[in-house]
């Protein structure tokens, strides 16, 4: 048999990058797991506090939550929102003692209240989200094609 010239590749064929609205729900909720187990908020409350305490949570269980803008005040020299700097006069001057507790205590504190409840969470998320996107496959299938005949960039 003769051999041939050559083959032509097939031209690769580009598709549209889409998101897919499942995907980012899951790894929302992935996400809010952690900040609620290590952090003690919610992931609203976490990226979006300006006060680095939320108003909802009672006196002891706030003085255990950390907002980005307090790890952010700590990485640049600040307290994290959890000590304080307290100042006394003495002898020699004002001297400054800084109180209360460190990021790490009130992380394995979190930790310790919240990380069953988060590796419970962790593991249970994406088996409710394979489920549930297998039980809603036909459903899914179509929104998907009114979304691609519509041009929507999206997926469920």
């Amino acid at each position: 048999m003769a051999r041939r010239k050559s083959r032509r590749k097939a031209p690769t064929r580009r598709r549209s990058q889409t998101i897919n609205l499942m995907g980012i729900a899951e790894g929302a909720l992935i996400a809010n797991a952690i900040t609620q187990g290590v952090f003690n908020s919610d992931l609203k409350t976490f990226f979006m506090s300006t006060t680095g305490q939320s108003g909802s949570l009672s006196k002891t269980a706030a003085g255990n939550q950390v907002t980005l803008r307090e790890l952010i005040s700590g990485a640049t020299g600040g307290s994290y929102g959890i000590s304080y700097v307290q100042g006394s006069t003495k002898a020699g001057g004002p001297q400054y003692m800084r109180t209360g507790t460190t990021l790490t205590d009130v992380i394995k504190e979190n930790l310790n209240e919240n990380g069953l409840q988060m590796v419970g969470s962790l593991i249970a998320i994406p088996i409710a989200f394979k489920v549930g996107s297998k039980l809603a496959k036909k459903p899914r299938a179509l929104v998907n094609k009114v979304g691609k005949m519509s041009g929507l960039p999206m997926r469920v």
